[in-house]
């Protein structure tokens, strides 16, 4: 799209406003009107840059006030709204350079873009808006983990089998069950804590790639977003991709929780369980099967993680560029942005139907009944009391499970004359353990008071557990409170700033 004096023009000026059609309908249309609500985020970096610029009179006081003032009032009412933006002017950074031209004059507007790129200056938004979701997510999941812990609580003598490939394993709690469940989620955070603390340092003022010639002040502007620090090569500071690849990798591994957690709930609510049972507003029925119901909302959850973990090599494929800025990652950002909502979605969901699951424990204890749990117990009793090589019990224990799962007979005929039998014909020596050490051996509470020590099922130390994560959740929280207080308190002196220039 050429005009008559376009050849007398650069290229910037050249394709403002000249995207094609296609392009502008198939690309830029969604991607400008998504980007919307980054604005505020844009204009806090714009606002901090234009002070520094007044105070190291890079430009006129006077210019500076009349931007700084400008960019404050559009920051008060809510940003650069939806039906300010024009998809042909390509992003958001050249519609509000427009803008303050249309509102401002070019004499005024035309100070703005000196000593920066659009590069660091995205590049430093994206790092605001990203350490600032993580930390919603961080927080909702150490809700998460308190739901988790407090019906951890309530259960931690309720038993139940434990499972390895659907097999029943070992007895365990519920408390330990979902304790587990909590422990996991816990290191997730501090992944996600890890990751803002991380990306949580300032690009601007790296320009196009190299820096400027200009005597700016990086600390300042630094300062004034909240930023904890500066990067120090230029290059890798509008270039860099790999917090994109942190936060999307640390919101995918809270997802995979979630997922793995989801899976358990499906698992329990299956009718041949019957371990829980999720409200009515957590579930779905058939439209032809009245009986049904559908443990729909944990297998959405399910299903998110396993679309992200799909998602998330996407990602690193596309981050796989050279050391510069490109196109390729303003889109790997706008996808990252999209693993951390899900995070924070799927998370809230899977806390609230956690808070309100309810749990058939008579269900669990009695399935119990049903497998051959305690036998690990049985066989450690021999080598503890009965001195013989761990081999020979688990041997000697297995011949007897053996022998009446062939025989399609449960745990019930697994009696200490049975097994004195199996261990006569297996040795030629009777069973060397008493009748009350074999009982102990086969009770399902006594197995699980057994296992106290640290990390152990016994309930003294499940609840142990939960006060040691209460512990260092406090400790995660207030490293993000920290943060989230450094980021107010730069966001107040950046209002007293620009009021500042403002008024003199």
């Amino acid at each position: 799209m050429e005009t008559a004096n376009s050849h007398s023009e650069g290229f910037f000026e050249r394709t403002q406003g000249g995207i094609h059609p296609v392009v502008l309908e198939h690309y830029y249309q969604n991607f400008v009107a998504s980007s919307a609500s980054s604005s505020g985020y844009l204009l806090d970096v714009m606002r901090a840059h234009v002070c520094m610029l007044a105070k190291q009179s890079i430009i006129p006081l006077a210019a500076g006030a009349r931007l700084a003032d400008t960019l404050t009032g559009w920051r008060k009412v809510g940003g650069l709204t939806e039906d300010k933006l024009d998809p042909a002017l390509e992003d958001l950074y050249i519609n509000m350079e427009h803008l303050l031209k249309k509102e401002l004059g070019e004499e005024i507007a035309g100070h703005l873009p000196v000593a920066r790129s659009r590069n660091d200056v995205e590049a430093a938004m994206w790092r605001m808006e990203l350490r600032e979701k993580l930390s919603v997510l961080a927080l909702t999941a150490l809700a998460h983990c308190a739901v988790l812990d407090r019906r951890a609580g309530e259960h931690a003598g309720s038993l139940m089998p434990g499972y390895t490939y659907h097999q029943q394993a070992m007895p365990v709690t519920l408390g330990f069950q979902l304790s587990c469940v909590s422990t996991a989620m816990l290191r997730d955070i501090g992944r996600i804590v890890d990751c803002i603390e991380r990306l949580d340092a300032s690009p601007l003022g790296s320009a196009a790639l190299s820096g400027t010639g200009h005597d700016i002040d990086r600390s300042y502007t630094a300062r004034f977003l909240g930023f904890s620090s500066l990067l120090d090569n230029a290059e890798d500071g509008v270039s860099a991709c790999d917090y994109m690849l942190e936060s999307a990798s640390c919101s995918l591994q809270l997802l995979v929780t979630l997922g793995r957690f989801a899976e358990e709930v499906v698992k329990w609510c299956q009718n041949e369980l019957g371990f829980a049972d999720l409200s009515d507003s957590m579930i779905d029925s058939s439209s032809i099967m009245p009986h049904k119901r559908n443990p729909v909302i944990p297998s959405a959850v399910r299903a998110f993680a396993r679309l992200k973990a799909g998602d998330f090599a996407g990602l690193a494929s596309a981050c796989v560029v050279p050391f510069e800025a490109s196109r390729d990652v303003t889109i790997v950002y706008a996808k990252t942005i999209e693993f951390v909502a899900s995070a924070w979605d799927m998370c809230a969901i899977s806390s609230a139907y956690t808070n309100e699951l309810h749990f058939h424990t008579e269900n669990m204890r009695a399935a119990l009944d049903l497998g051959f749990s305690f036998s690990a117990e049985l066989a450690d009793s021999l080598v503890r009391e009965g001195q013989m090589t761990f081999r020979a019990a688990h041997s000697l224990v297995g011949s007897a499970v053996s022998q009446l799962f062939d025989a399609q007979k449960g745990p019930a005929y697994l009696t200490y004359a049975f097994l004195d039998q199996c261990c006569r014909s297996l040795t030629g020596a009777p069973l060397p353990l008493s009748e009350e050490a074999f009982r102990k051996a086969c009770d399902m509470e006594e197995n699980i008071a057994r296992r106290s020590h640290v990390g152990g099922t016994a309930p003294a130390r499940v609840l142990e557990s939960i006060d040691a994560r209460a512990n260092q959740a406090k400790v995660l929280r207030l490293r993000i409170e920290k943060n989230q207080a450094r980021w107010e308190e730069a966001g107040t002196m950046l209002d007293d700033a620009c009021a500042a220039l403002s008024d003199g």
